[in-house]
């Protein structure tokens, strides 16, 4: 493209014959390299549609997030764009413009709208403008960063750029580009973005007018030590037709000189001096710790005013913070990389730790990352991340290292090592450079929330220059994606405090194991700092302590000497004598002076031969061509993989969309015969003719049918013409409640059951009114099940899109669930999922609430083996990648006894009794199955000695136990509480 006046002008809405001269579409863009043409879509295309290509889209000016496809069909204002996926754009999108020259122009500014278009896609991308020079540029300078789009928002955002003085009188190509060279984060559907009204201006002086020229334009003097003056760096300062003086002033911090000796904070060129280009010295001198930026004005009469960015960081060297707020196209802070092995590196990522976010879950420029998982598929790395030389041959009394994290899916830890005789570059693995593992405490895999590991010991280094590290690995069967930002190292006056982690914090679940027989797991505990012993205790006899593998007791004991600065295997032992039971306890490590470590434990010796087990999940859009997981092939034989671990009786499947697929699974099913059944109706698609149907979200029950008969299959609510049923618009436009009836036998047992999946209204935007048609659903389903199965033992299930203790709904004008006509009428309908919610589990794979439920009602919560409800995140660990391959919501258990197996009838009853969380720091719950309102409670300590007894309804008691609670010195208390039914008995831990 030759540029003729300003300011060239394209708005895209030819696009349908083709790419406007000058554009190009590209993929595989890097910072050093262009990137691929690509071709582009002419035809128009709908924003949702999922296939991976630039396309023809419909401009977001005029329009709205629900505009229909009809609707972007019709709009003649169109928009550049593409849809990301694994194997396009993502990284690597761009949008090129390129001008043969920029001869006789300067003060070039650019304008564009950045629209981000599917509110459906979660994922969000980064995108920067950037400019590079020549015939095939290799480098390439950023004006802009930190524009997204995705993240379930439908924006029309202008873009404004001023790019100065760097593109002017240029003799060759420029290439300026609209870039994401970093992948997107969060998991899902990628975004469809695109841009539109992208307008260049620039300025064309006559061969008179005063003119000045700064390069470069940017200068950068990085880390510098508090009340120390930096090395000198120069830029260069050109004039033409100068009709006064030239005015340079420098911002605070920085001073400037004409001789490299003399510096100032204001400095004045004569015409005559600038008769010659000259170069112009600035230092930087920081009087305080963190990021100063600021601009050096150069200024004349009838000229354009020229500005040079400086920028520097601060640094207290007995506090060094390491924020990466610099970190955009290379490493910053001082930090590199050295990759052993694999393609993938650590590298610059805009999506850092936002410390004004108490939840850990956003996001804020910048921070440093890595991803095995590239191309649609795991790779094999070992890539390392590596400090500036941490000097600590003085300065230090306590040198504590710190540091955030966060972790998405599945993969290997981080290691984190320090070496002494590192050089600072080169193989870090290099013959004779020696580095030790430092035990240090990273955030579970897959938790997705920004977590500190703080207070890291580093006196054993006193006196010595060292270098740390991060050491990432992936394989070809995991790649998490990790990312740190805000590492710090710091001189404390006073010793940390001591510290306990886990390799398990979640917990260990031993799931079945026959009575008198044992089983075996591993736990390792790290003990940082110890100033005293730190003792193990076991709340539950069934689960024993060992050091060596082969002496068990309830309680073991380390000494510092023995265990502090070190991590300790040791074998936890399931060893239950009673059978048909669920037995739960917790594992609390406690040292002086540190917070108490406290793991739960569990196990049942319920044989799954005699029981029932039922599982609800939701398959996300499984086998849909235009949402959900992109590699279909990949998600089925992922939900295969998971469901042949699982081997569940009865599944309650949701977002079933290709049924063959779906087919295919349930032949391969082990342990069968399975055979299921799918709704003949979903969202908009009233059955199987309307055109909308195959592409619409199904509810499905598979079974077993050796299990299962004299099966029927019904639906709620439904009628003939669907938008003229009452509960049309409750049920998310006609996905109305699908019941399975089936009887039901287990050890010569039948027992008629009523299953009844549903797939409840989203929570999305107006988030109100999708309470409200949620709760009206709730209600009439409520309504039903009491006019007319009153007695029958029912189980709903399903994606109830809300959780059961406080709504997931922010602006609904109310904390209540919108299942209250359930959780209020607890008697009759026990939410077996609730106590999930309540102990702080998750049923998806971004979000932290409970949203995946089971109820049922009281005839068959009789049938109900307490405790059994369970997230089954550890289906994650099974497959690749498991929230953008497979699904983004995680299997629920629930499992069943009807046999004349002889139960503990005393134990079955204490675990109807919950108290959460255990172990308490100041505020418990009671939960059991109990109306009454002369419950007695009693409170008593381990040798018997009693701390509160008293009596009430069970809310009451709740009340008076919390205000006990506060006076209770720390340790394990036995809790009995005597209802009309039954007694419960159970232990906690107070910290």
């Amino acid at each position: 493209m030759t540029l003729a006046t300003s300011p060239y002008v394209e708005t895209f809405d030819g696009i349908g014959g083709g790419l406007p001269t000058g554009f190009t579409v590209r993929t595989a863009a890097t910072a050093t390299a262009l990137g691929t043409t690509a071709s582009l879509t002419t035809a128009k295309t709908a924003w949702n549609n999922t296939s991976g290509a630039f396309k023809n889209l419909a401009s977001a000016t005029g329009l709205t997030a629900t505009s229909t496809t009809a609707e972007q069909d019709a709009s003649t204002n169109r928009a550049l764009g593409v849809r990301q996926t694994g194997t396009v754009g993502d990284p690597g999108a761009a949008f090129v413009f390129q001008v043969a020259n920029t001869n006789g122009r300067t003060d070039f500014k650019l304008t564009f709208l950045l629209q981000s278009l599917d509110p459906s896609s979660p994922r969000t991308a980064n995108w920067q403008v950037d400019y590079g020079t020549g015939d095939t540029p290799s480098t390439f300078t950023t004006v802009s960063t930190g524009n997204t789009t995705g993240g379930s928002a439908f924006t029309n955002k202008p873009i404004t750029v001023d790019f100065g003085s760097q593109l002017d009188n240029v003799t060759g190509p420029v290439w300026i580009r609209i870039v994401t060279t970093s992948a997107s984060t969060g998991s899902g559907n990628r975004p469809t973005s695109a841009i539109d009204d992208f307008t260049l201006a620039w300025s064309t002086p006559t061969g008179n007018t005063p003119a000045l020229t700064v390069a470069p334009a940017t200068l950068d003097f990085g880390n510098q030590n508090i009340n120390t003056t930096s090395a000198t760096k120069n830029y260069t300062l050109s004039a033409a037709n100068l009709t006064g003086n030239v005015t340079v002033t420098a911002p605070a911090r920085f001073t400037i000189s004409k001789n490299g000796t003399d510096f100032t904070s204001t400095l004045t060129y004569s015409p005559a001096e600038l008769t010659m280009a000259r170069a112009v010295a600035v230092r930087f001198t920081p009087t305080a710790q963190g990021t100063a930026t600021g601009t050096i004005t150069n200024v004349s009469a009838g000229a354009t005013s020229r500005n040079v960015t400086v920028t520097g960081n601060g640094v207290d060297p007995s506090n060094l913070l390491s924020a990466f707020d610099n970190c955009t196209t290379s490493l910053s802070d001082g930090w590199s990389q050295f990759s052993v092995s694999g393609a993938q590196t650590w590298a610059c990522t805009a999506f850092g730790r936002d410390a004004s976010d108490p939840t850990g879950k956003a996001s804020k420029p910048n921070g440093v990352q890595i991803n095995g998982y590239a191309n649609s598929t795991n790779n094999t790395n070992e890539d390392w991340l590596i400090s500036p030389a941490y000097d600590l041959t003085s300065g230090y009394n306590f040198p504590l290292f710190s540091f955030w994290s966060r972790v998405a899916f599945t993969g290997d830890p981080l290691q984190l090592r320090i070496s002494t005789n590192y050089s600072g570059t080169g193989s870090p693995t290099a013959s004779g450079v020696a580095w030790t593992d430092i035990p240090a405490q990273f955030p579970s895999q897959a938790s997705d929330t920004w977590t500190q590991t703080g207070n890291i010991d580093l006196s054993a280094y006193k006196g010595q220059k060292v270098y740390l590290a991060f050491v990432y690995t992936s394989s070809t069967e995991d790649g998490a994606r990790w990312t740190l930002d805000d590492i710090s190292l710091l001189n404390s006056s006073t010793p940390p405090p001591p510290a306990l982690f886990s390799n398990a914090a979640s917990g260990l679940d031993f799931n079945y194991v026959a009575a008198n027989t044992t089983a075996n797991q591993t736990l390792s505990l790290t003990f940082n700092n110890l100033t005293g012993p730190a003792t193990i205790t076991s709340s539950d006899p069934a689960f024993l302590l060992s050091k060596d593998g082969t002496t068990f007791s309830s309680t073991l004991t380390y000494t510092v000497a023995e265990a502090s600065g070190t991590t300790k295997n040791i074998t936890v032992r399931f060893a239950p004598t009673q059978a048909n039971r669920n037995f739960t306890g917790t594992l609390t490590a406690v040292t002086a002076n540190a917070t108490s470590l406290t793991i739960p434990v569990s196990g049942n010796t319920y044989n799954t031969d005699n029981t029932l087990e039922v599982v609800n999940w939701n398959l996300e859009w499984f086998g849909s061509t235009q949402n959900g997981p992109s590699n279909k092939n990949q998600q089925q034989a992922n939900v295969q993989t998971i469901l042949n671990s699982i081997k569940a009786d009865v599944y309650a499947f949701v977002e079933v969309v290709d049924t063959v697929r779906l087919a295919n699974v349930v032949s391969q099913l082990p342990g069968g015969p399975y055979t299921y059944k799918v709704s003949r109706y979903g969202s908009y698609a009233d059955n199987p003719t309307d055109p909308d149907y195959a592409g619409a979200q199904k509810l499905a029950f598979v079974y077993k049918t050796g299990m299962l008969s004299n099966v029927t299959i019904s639906s709620l609510f439904r009628c003939s013409e669907a938008e003229s049923c009452p509960g049309y618009n409750p049920w998310s436009g006609g996905r109305f409640p699908y019941v399975m009836d089936a009887d039901v036998t287990l050890n010569g047992i039948t027992k008629r059951i009523k299953f009844v999946v549903i797939h409840a209204k989203a929570n999305t935007a107006p988030t109100a009114t999708s309470y409200q048609r949620r709760k009206a659903a709730a209600d009439q389903l409520k309504a039903e099940l009491d006019a007319h199965y009153g007695s029958e033992n029912i189980v709903i299930l399903g994606d109830f899109n809300d959780d059961l203790d406080v709504t997931i709904t922010s602006d609904a004008g109310t904390t209540a669930t919108s299942y209250s006509s359930f959780t209020s009428d607890a008697a009759n309908y026990p939410a077996l999922t609730l106590p999930l919610s309540l102990a702080g589990k998750k049923s998806t794979v971004s979000y932290n609430d409970m949203i995946d439920h089971v109820v049922v009602s009281n005839e068959m919560n009789t049938y109900y083996i307490p405790g059994s409800a369970a997230v089954l995140t550890n289906a994650a660990s099974l497959v690749t990648n498991y929230g953008n391959t497979t699904t983004d919501h995680y299997p629920i258990l629930t499992r069943y006894l009807f046999s004349n197996v002889t139960a503990n009838k005393s134990a079955l009853a204490n675990d109807q009794l919950q108290v959460y969380p255990n172990p308490v720091a100041n505020t418990l719950r009671l939960s059991a199955p109990e109306l009454g309102k002369s419950l007695r409670l009693q409170v008593s300590t381990t040798d018997g000695r009693v701390v509160l007894s008293t009596t009430g309804s069970l809310e009451q008691l709740n009340e008076k136990i919390n205000q006990r609670l506060t006076g209770l010195s720390s340790g394990m208390y036995i809790l009995k509480l005597t209802g009309e039914k039954q007694s419960y008995v159970k232990r906690f831990v107070k910290q």
